[in-house]
């Protein structure tokens, strides 16, 4: 089943153009979702769509399927009130063209009323500064919030978000989401700044929220190393390079270098466990519409312009130089035992 499916999205900003492209997603019902790309993706671009949180003067469009969050049933992660205000919020078949402007507003309305829940990259966003967090937490309907299980002591709430560090506010914001039984939670790095025990724990939270059946999480992360060693094999993998969902696979495919774009097969290598490999060359072209920013490492790659054993010149051509290896392209990183450095250095286990 499919909590939301983004079909088609576009969203542009003036002065920057396109920061969301043909990007097109779902959300199953029982599963998570990890949001995968390079700073500068668009991935908090889409999160704060998501939770209705869009610039003002953004420009959006694209259909906002929302059908299954609209049909919310008792014993499904909500009550009657709640599918009475998801209706409100989204008449009709609960697909809505987000050309009109209708959507953030059904999208700001269901966050309020707790259907979606969204834990903010900079979780400070989510708490007033002068306020006791066991006030907050009180002012927001949620009685006696247990954060134990996000290896916090419950006591902290009595501080104020200033005097707590920014992975502690940072899984108190979780908490503070998971405490309103969405149907749909967006989490923007929840493990971001945390050490592996305490990333570990929190995609234990998560796992528990989507065990019911009943809920899909959508979590952004850059630490492949925790995704490695926390994703269920049939979580999705979602990649996001420049706006655009360049592939959607499980998270089994996707480290086992199953997938078909050149660009995830060389995240997928990257990964800690993987050890450093060549970068593929595919020969298959890039989707359309599609622009590239200056300075992309792999911007050519899948266009059949990188060579073996080359680097990308600034009018296209390709030529042998720093960072490859014989009959490879650019070398994924350091090596220590002798091997070339993407940079051209070279090193012996002396140094």
């Amino acid at each position: 089943m499919t909590a939301l499916h983004l079909r088609d999205i576009t969203l542009s900003l003036p002065g920057t153009g396109e920061v969301l492209s043909a990007l097109d997603l779902e959300m199953r019902v029982g599963g998570i979702t990890w949001l995968v790309g390079e700073s500068g993706a668009g991935k908090s671009t889409l999160c704060n769509l998501l939770a209705g949180l869009s610039p003002v003067d953004a420009k959006v469009r694209g259909v906002l399927d929302l059908s299954e969050i609209v049909a919310v049933r008792d014993g499904f992660g909500g009550a009657s009130e709640k599918r009475d205000i998801a209706e409100a919020a989204v008449p009709g078949d609960g697909r809505i063209d987000l050309g009109t402007g209708r959507g953030s507003r059904a999208m700001a309305t269901m966050r309020r009323a707790g259907l979606i829940a969204w834990a903010p990259q900079n979780a400070m966003d989510t708490f007033p500064p002068t306020i006791r967090l066991t006030d907050w937490f009180a002012q927001a309907g949620i009685d006696g919030p247990d954060l134990t299980a996000y290896g916090l002591e419950n006591s902290i709430l009595r501080r104020r978000p200033h005097q707590v560090s920014g992975g502690q506010i940072s899984r108190i914001s979780l908490a503070a989401a998971v405490a309103k039984s969405p149907r749909l939670l967006v989490c923007d790095e929840p493990t971001a700044g945390l050490d592996p025990e305490q990333a570990d724990a929190v995609v234990g939270v998560l796992n528990e929220q989507v065990s019911t059946g009943s809920r899909a999480v959508l979590a952004v992360t850059h630490d492949l190393s925790g995704l490695q060693r926390n994703a269920r094999p049939d979580d999705r993998v979602a990649v996001i390079f420049n706006g655009h969902i360049v592939e959607d696979c499980s998270a089994e495919d996707f480290f086992a270098g199953r997938a078909t774009n050149a660009y995830v097969q060389a995240l997928a290598a990257a990964a800690p466990a993987a050890g450093a490999h060549p970068l593929p060359v595919a020969d298959q072209p890039r989707p359309k519409s599609w622009t590239y920013r200056d300075g992309d490492e792999l911007r050519r790659l899948g266009e059949g312009v990188v060579g073996a054993g080359g680097r990308i010149q600034p009018d296209g051509r390709t030529s042998p130089g720093a960072g490859t290896l014989p009959g490879a392209g650019p070398y994924w990183g350091p090596g220590r035992d002798g091997t070339e450095s993407s940079t051209g250095e070279r090193w012996n286990e002396a140094d």
